[in-house]
């Protein structure tokens, strides 16, 4: 490049040392090839970083592929850094001065990106870091939303951070794309039982069972939808064929606790999540559904440790830190729940149950303008509860503003009129 650059400086040079005619006649024809070699110079150069790149990209792929996490994911990372540096160099371009192949160059860039991002999702889900494997899966699917698999792993990595309601968007979209795709069917199910949509999950998993009847989740999930919809006897021989299908384990055990829950047996229930702690103190979950049915029986003291020895156990179990603060709230120890709440809305930002608590519970301490914001949050991501829209309404009265006040207290009653939505003494599923 510096040689070509060099030379096209000396023909500028000997151009300007020609008489006025000789220049008028050769003008056009100089600065054509001027052009040319520019353009060539520039082409070349973007041709070698392009190589360079790819070649980066491929090492750190390497990386990945041989589980050498901890290299792979620092060669990504420097690979990002310098591919965003030379797209950046690119784009700042007025559109006046960018060359014709400077549109496909912005695409070179932006698949060495979203591929790198998606290598590192990948590395962080392995690990099961799924906020780390969210945030690296969305900004594939802004980049290249065609990516293979963007949709899919977003929602999978959404549905591995308990964000279910967020989750189900993703996976629909994926599973638009490719409708005979039984493993995004099954997440779309598992994601919907999760988010209260038994009608749909059960058409969905219906289906799966067909085919993977072997697949412990997807019957749990078939059981409860079953269950919650009434569908007693349906219910119980889905249950009865996990039962069958399941060796003993401390995870077998929660799995049947939590059958016996669905089944309005709370004995049965509590004696295998305590079979499941006897086999493994810490296995997943089983210290949140006993912290569940004491809740459920508003043994408020006992539920408050179960859920503090989940989170003991799982610190990233945003379900546990949700009831914990509900609990808590129950307890009137308003700050303690306030500092669990701000940590549950940061985690799961699409959750409108906790927003409605954080907000309810900063108007109890007065701080009106942090309140109304989660509350309309809370209104905005779930409409449709009463409660949400009656705590903003007081929000709004005690900050003087009654137009919206007046607005809010409308919408609560209009929404009494269709349905009977209080708060319950319980908090809702995490979704």
């Amino acid at each position: 490049m510096a040689t070509s650059l060099s030379w096209a400086g000396k023909e500028l040079c000997s151009i300007s040392g020609q008489g006025p005619a000789k220049y008028k006649a050769s003008n056009l024809q100089t600065v054509r090839l001027l052009a040319s070699l520019v353009f060539c110079s520039v082409f070349a150069v973007s041709l070698c970083s392009q190589e360079r790149l790819k070649i980066s990209h491929d090492a750190a792929q390497r990386l990945f592929e041989r589980r050498e996490d901890a290299q792979a994911s620092a060669a990504f990372r420097a690979l990002l850094a310098v591919t965003e540096k030379e797209r950046s160099a690119v784009s700042r371009r007025p559109h006046a001065e960018r060359y014709k192949r400077d549109a496909e160059l912005l695409g070179f860039y932006n698949r060495i990106l979203a591929s790198g991002h998606n290598f590192l999702g990948l590395i962080a889900a392995r690990h099961e870091d799924f906020a780390e494997a969210v945030r690296q899966f969305a900004t594939v699917r802004e980049l290249q939303p065609d990516f293979p698999d963007a949709d899919f792993n977003h929602g999978l990595a959404l549905f591995g951070a308990q964000r279910y309601t967020e989750a189900v968007a993703p996976l629909e979209h994926a599973l638009s794309r490719e409708p005979s795709n039984s493993r995004v069917e099954k997440y779309v199910g598992l994601s919907l039982v999760e988010t209260g949509r038994y009608e749909s999950a059960v058409k969905l998993l219906e289906g799966i069972r067909s085919s993977q009847s072997d697949d412990p989740r997807v019957l749990l999930a078939l059981g409860k939808a079953l269950a919650r919809l009434n569908r007693i006897d349906e219910s119980r021989l889905v249950f009865e064929e996990l039962f069958k299908s399941q060796p003993e384990s401390s995870e077998s055990h929660v799995m049947w606790g939590q059958i016996f829950a669905a089944q309005s047996q709370p004995r049965e229930a509590e004696g295998e999540f305590r079979r499941a702690l006897e086999l493994d103190p810490k296995v997943s979950s089983a210290h949140f559904f006993l912290g569940m049915l004491c809740l459920s029986t508003e043994r408020l003291e006992i539920a408050r440790q179960e859920f503090a020895a989940e989170l003991a156990s799982h610190p990233q179990d945003s379900r546990a830190r949700y009831h914990l603060a509900f609990v808590m709230m129950a307890l009137q120890q308003t700050d303690q729940a306030i500092s669990l709440l701000r940590e549950v809305v940061t985690e799961q930002p699409g959750y409108a149950q906790a927003h409605f608590s954080l907000g309810k519970a900063l108007l109890q301490k007065g701080n009106l303008k942090e309140s109304i914001a989660h509350l309309e949050t809370a209104t905005r991501l779930d409409p449709s509860r009463t409660y949400s829209h009656y705590q903003l309404a007081r929000a709004y009265q005690r900050a003087g503003r009654a137009a919206e006040s007046e607005k809010e207290f409308k919408i609560t009653h209009e929404l009494e009129g269709r349905q009977n939505s209080r708060p319950s003494h319980t908090p809702e599923d995490m979704p």
